[in-house]
């Protein structure tokens, strides 16, 4: 299925970017991985894909794009890391006015990261310190972190490194971690930041705001050197606790407070600890950033989080009809990840991002390890900048999951066509998290690391193709059932006198005929 179209690109990712990121310690992980994720949102047709970038050694003299338009470039040192990543294609980024966006990355030494939460700092604090025009941007980031650090306060100290030299042209949250531990980056305005490591025993659910109140309650902590003298010095500080600065009430605070973010965060509290966020949501409530959860959360619990509508609440727009919620699930949702990584296992092998190219919500989280040699080829490829405009179901994921969630997101739809798609890849990404488990396990026994690679690709390749194929199976399904039952008379007839009854047609959801236990296929052991 190919369209064509053409329009006029205005937008300002700032204002509408509405991403929402989720933390998950390795003490409350149900398998005792660390566990991060974030949802891309953005409404615009802005295709992703997959792609493996090979280590490099000793070459000297290499640049790469601080701001979007390429126009302040940073050496990167000589040798740099194997990693993989998820950027817009080509046809994309040549049209966005963006840089590539890596998305999420995850490098050979186990270390990951993802960014950004796009969050907003007051007047106060961007007057005194102004954002810069081509400074470092959340489509840079993640590619000059990860191809250079072998752990996560190596990559904290790139970050931060970087600002201090360039400054931010963006008020941007990230998340990088290793198999020790995870930190949590806020930078605030043109060369203000706060990092603090995330303790084991806790998770975190955010919209798009800052949540970083004293850094006390954190075992370490970075900030850039004038964060509390410039605060001071131009009378926006905010003292709380003991005389300590408040860092959220001072850099942003409660007038940038916004439904819009703040039920995102609010629901991911209710969703993991009920017992303790049980009340309603309250504009005026601080919800922690870090807390504890009632019971362990599990990969398929964060993959739950981030297709959330606010679901069995009075703000869900399925169930009300409602049109002025901004929730987590969103057909806006350019692609989501769910990273683990695992203690316990080789660095090299440590990580498994979770992709869902194009929104999660009616498509399919398959899986990417930080050991994969290559991606599939449906996955990895890249649409040409001369192909901007083309809505290609037939060779690239994003536009299937894109066109599925557009057919089956809304009140209209959602019970018909949407929950039976959805159930269909809950029990296919069941399948695989268990297969991907065992693969691990088995993957860990092999001695050669080539061998293990290969073995590793080979299954995420494997599921990767299969998720495509089902995914334009369905979208076939949808197109059709949606054809057949289009029919704006409402009104059941009786087919005898024609005569109308006035009861309202109802029309039963669809079936999806395909067989879920074809991603439980897990490949023997080489040899």
């Amino acid at each position: 299925m190919i369209l064509i179209f053409c329009g006029l690109l205005v937008f300002s990712m700032q204002a509408c970017a509405a991403c929402t990121a989720v933390y998950v310690g390795s003490d409350v992980s149900s398998d005792g991985s660390i566990i991060f994720a974030r949802s891309n949102d953005f409404q615009d047709v802005w295709a992703n894909h997959i792609i493996v970038t090979p280590r490099v050694d000793n070459v000297s003299g290499r640049l790469m794009p601080v701001c979007n338009d390429g126009t302040v470039k940073t050496e990167i040192p000589a040798t740099t890391y194997k990693y993989t990543a998820t950027p817009f294609m080509n046809s994309t980024a040549a049209h966005s006015g963006t840089g590539r966006d890596a998305t999420t990355c995850t490098n050979e030494y186990g270390v990951a990261m993802t960014m950004s939460v796009s969050a907003f700092s007051n007047n106060d604090s961007l007057e005194a310190d102004p954002l810069i025009k081509n400074g470092l941007s959340e489509f840079t980031a993640v590619d000059l972190v990860v191809c250079q650090s072998k752990t996560a306060r190596e990559g904290v100290d790139v970050l931060l490194g970087l600002i201090d030299k360039y400054g931010s042209s963006e008020s941007n949250i990230a998340i990088i971690a290793d198999q020790n531990e995870v930190w949590y980056v806020e930078m605030y305005t043109g060369h203000q930041y706060a990092a603090v490591k995330l303790p084991k025993d806790k998770v975190s659910v955010f919209g798009n705001e800052y949540s970083l109140e004293y850094l006390s309650d954190y075992e370490d902590s970075i900030t850039s050197k004038d964060l509390i003298s410039l605060a001071e010095q131009n009378n926006f500080a905010v003292h709380g606790k003991k005389g300590e600065i408040n860092l959220f009430e001072t850099y942003s605070g409660k007038q940038m407070t916004t439904e819009y973010s703040h039920m995102r965060t609010w629901m991911g509290h209710k969703f993991l600890a009920p017992s303790k966020f049980h009340t309603d949501y309250n504009h005026n409530s601080m919800y922690l950033l870090c807390f504890t959860p009632d019971e362990k959360v599990s990969v398929p619990d964060v993959c739950q989080i981030l297709r959330d509508r606010y679901d069995e609440t009075k703000y869900s727009p399925d169930e009300t009809g409602r049109i002025d919620m901004r929730v987590v699930g969103s057909d806006t949702t350019l692609s989501a990840h769910v990273i683990q990584v695992f203690p316990d296992l080789p660095a090299e092998m440590s990580c498994v991002s979770w992709i869902s190219s194009g929104p999660p919500l009616y498509g399919v989280f398959v899986p990417v390890s930080n050991d994969c040699i290559n991606i599939s080829e449906p996955y990895s490829a890249n649409q040409p900048s001369e192909d901007w405009g083309v809505f290609d179901t037939d060779t690239y994921p994003y536009y299937v999951f894109k066109d599925l969630c557009t057919r089956c997101v809304g009140p209209n739809n959602y019970k018909v066509y949407g929950e039976p798609v959805q159930d269909y890849w809950q029990e296919a990404e069941s399948n695989m998290f268990e297969g991907m488990s065992k693969v691990l396990a088995q993957a860990a026994k092999i001695k050669d690391n080539d061998t293990r690679a290969s073995y590793i690709t080979s299954y995420c390749n494997d599921m990767q193709n299969q998720a495509f194929k089902d995914g334009k199976q369905i979208l076939n399904d949808v197109v059709w059932e949606q054809s057949k039952n289009s029919n704006s008379f409402k009104i059941k007839r009786n087919p005898e006198t024609h005569q109308m009854t006035g009861e309202i047609v109802v029309i039963p959801p669809m079936e999806v005929k395909l067989d879920a236990s074809n991603y439980k296929n897990v490949p023997a052991l080489p040899g």
